[in-house]
């Protein structure tokens, strides 16, 4: 398991990567988190690490570049 240090709500990453003018919403981050398996959930609640992100962001950027 990762460190708990870098975990995140998806809220939280969506006003992270807002400054740097990514617009994602929590939907879209939750869903492609499930779709992928790539979050962490105790109960309802939903965290993804810095890695998870990222990997969740290298297959989006892939799977675009297949369309």
């Amino acid at each position: 398991m990762q460190n708990l240090d870098d975990m995140l709500t998806p809220e939280e990453w969506c006003k992270k990567l807002r400054k740097t003018g990514a617009i994602v919403s929590a939907r879209a981050l939750r869903t492609k988190a499930r779709e992928h398996g790539q979050y962490y959930s105790i109960g309802r609640a939903m965290m993804l690490s810095a890695q998870q992100l990222e990997t969740l962001m290298r297959l989006d950027a892939s799977n675009k570049g297949a369309e």
